[in-house]
């Protein structure tokens, strides 16, 4: 089945994910083992000081950026029906997207910081009917920047775009595409009440964080990366793949077709154009008039071909 005719659903999802099961549980760890070892760090510095700074613990953001892209792009492969290799593809999409999940990962730390900043000024200044304007108007704006983090994060492990380009066709998508992230975060949300619902029924700190740390080490970062990238694949490979590689495939059929008839010869150029110049002939294999014939015959003795 091409890539084209492929079918997308739920059971597509489940058997592509859980045939390479033990494949992403190693790429999962691959991505845990710096987030604990950086988290472990801040939260020491932290117990050290007895200052919790939540613009420091937002630094995770740009730092795991790259290691996030390593598991958007086992995903996408994944997504792909492709073999995956899962250190060797987490290391590519690492090397191979570096710099544009650093600068991702700086403008999420800003979005991220400054809606902090801006809701805790408006709680302490204003009164409740400004604070729910402004719940709802923050609200909007993050489900625009999500949506388009949602497209871009994908669309820059499957595209060879510049920057520039992955946004402006990550804001298109945005509507094109809406469905499928809907999709994604009403699965975000429907996980995030079942963790929720453990925590009420563990009541207890350390079954708590146990479960959390388990959850965290063997399943929920690749899980969730897999779900956003599967859903935002779909629209994607629609919009912007299959139309790009169908004019790749246009343009190197032109390609082929002027190389056949650049081997024309002078001589079979001449019987050709011999007739009415209305009239169509093959042309190495494509029909045109013989007015062209004459035309490409003209330019060819022009340039002393033989």
């Amino acid at each position: 089945m091409s890539q084209g005719q492929r079918k997308y659903g739920l059971s597509d999802f489940l058997s592509g994910y859980f045939g390479n099961f033990g494949k992403m549980l190693i790429v999962n760890l691959l991505y845990c083992i710096p987030l604990a070892v950086l988290a472990g760090m801040l939260f020491a510095v932290f117990y050290i000081t007895g200052v919790i700074n939540i613009f420091v613990l937002f630094l995770l953001i740009p730092v795991m950026s790259p290691f996030f892209m390593g598991m958007v792009y086992v995903c996408r492969k994944v997504t792909e029906r492709k073999k995956i290799y899962p250190w060797k593809d987490f290391q590519k999409g690492i090397r191979d997207n570096w710099k544009f999940s650093l600068v991702n990962g700086l403008i999420m730390y800003a979005v991220t910081s400054g809606l902090y900043v801006t809701f805790a000024y408006f709680r302490e200044h204003l009164d409740n009917s400004f604070i729910m304007m402004y719940l709802i108007l923050s609200a909007l704006v993050t489900l625009v920047f999500v949506c388009v983090e949602l497209s871009i994060v994908v669309m820059a492990v499957s595209v060879e775009l510049k920057g520039s380009e992955l946004l402006k066709n990550s804001v298109l998508l945005i509507i094109q595409g809406f469905w499928q992230h809907i999709k994604t975060l009403l699965t975000y949300l429907f996980v995030s009440s079942l963790l929720f619902s453990v925590a009420v029924a563990a009541n207890n700190m350390v079954v708590l964080l146990a479960t959390a740390g388990i959850l965290t080490l063997f399943l929920l970062p690749m899980f969730l990366t897999h779900i956003m990238v599967y859903n935002s694949y779909q629209t994607i490979e629609r919009i912007v793949i299959l139309p790009y590689k169908d004019a790749s495939r246009k343009q190197e059929l032109q390609q082929e077709q002027r190389q056949k008839e650049e081997k024309i010869t002078i001589e079979e150029l001449e019987i050709l154009s011999k007739g009415k110049a209305d009239e169509y002939v093959s042309l190495a294999g494509r029909m045109v008039k013989r007015s062209t014939v004459k035309k490409m015959l003209e330019t060819k003795k022009a340039k002393g071909e033989e």
